[in-house]
């Protein structure tokens, strides 16, 4: 019986040998089919997958399937097919702890999140989320919900970070991309406090600048992760436009443009330098309120 890595704990995974059918559907196109409880997607030599309530999903796994490859859908597509039934809004980011700032990175797939995280990490700061962060509001303020414990690595990005990957388990057998175990504060909630958005450019050097009202707003809403979910989703798209408002007015948000090539250190550096304001003004706040108080 295979017994699979899934963030969320209190979701039943459960093996099956029948397919079902959504009868009421908000949306469907040829291998995925949805509403707001449940949720479909069939690929082929990979498996069927069923997800409903945001607590059970069912697989009905293909003969060509491996166990690594129905965890990369299990923890990214139907991850974020839960997180949306549950209406906690996922972002398309990888997150750490800097000096107790929630840092998130987001960005399109391929432009750097992930490698960008693990340096920092590999440089004192702490490991939250990687490429799927759930956002969960606690007295109002946004807060990412550290709940993985490992993040996927390119052999070059391996490299660029001197580490290993002989004793990594490789995603998919023709694939050069590795789990990377990461120690994590699994389960808890850190203040979103900065969000970057990193994309690729064709200029020498890394240019950045600060995203203000509906610019801000329409940024945040295209990096909802799975964003075409919602599509047959109207209650949590809804519940997610309260929710990108309040991150709007209380989150900084920069855009950062990165030559194709740099070094990933080189990068990290770049964004150290962004992040320190963010770390002074949150000690700086954490200060008066401390001195309030007495």
């Amino acid at each position: 019986m295979m017994l699979f890595r899934f963030p969320i704990k209190d979701v039943e995974i459960h093996l099956v040998g029948a397919k079902k059918v959504i009868d009421s559907l908000g949306y469907s196109n040829h291998y995925m089919s949805l509403n707001q409880h449940e949720f479909l997607l069939d690929l082929e030599r990979v498996a069927y997958f069923y997800v409903c309530n945001g607590n059970r999903i069912e697989i009905m796994p293909y003969a060509e399937a491996t166990q690594n490859v129905l965890e990369l859908y299990l923890n990214g597509s139907i991850y974020g097919a839960v997180l949306h039934q549950r209406k906690i809004l996922p972002l398309h980011g990888s997150c750490f702890s800097y000096q107790g700032a929630g840092i998130m990175i987001c960005g399109e797939s391929g432009v750097g999140k992930s490698s960008l995280t693990a340096a920092f990490c590999l440089n004192g700061a702490d490991f939250l989320t990687d490429d799927v962060t759930p956002v969960v509001f606690k007295a109002g303020k946004p807060h990412i919900w550290a709940i993985s414990d490992r993040i996927k690595l390119w052999s070059d990005s391996l490299q660029q970070l001197d580490q290993e990957e002989e004793e990594l388990i490789r995603i998919v057998p023709e694939w050069g991309k590795f789990y990377f175990p990461m120690e994590s504060d699994k389960g808890e909630f850190f203040t979103l406090d900065h969000l970057f958005i990193l994309e690729v450019h064709d200029k020498p050097s890394v240019s950045h600048w600060c995203l203000e009202g509906v610019e801000k707003f329409a940024a945040l809403r295209n990096e909802i992760y799975r964003w075409e979910y919602l599509k047959g989703m109207p209650e949590s798209e809804a519940s997610y436009l309260k929710q990108l408002i309040a991150i709007s007015q209380t989150v900084k948000v920069t855009k950062v443009a990165r030559p194709a090539n740099i070094p990933i250190e080189q990068l990290r550096i770049e964004l150290e330098k962004l992040t320190s304001n963010i770390v002074t003004q949150k000690n700086l706040l954490i200060q008066m309120s401390v001195s309030s108080c007495l």
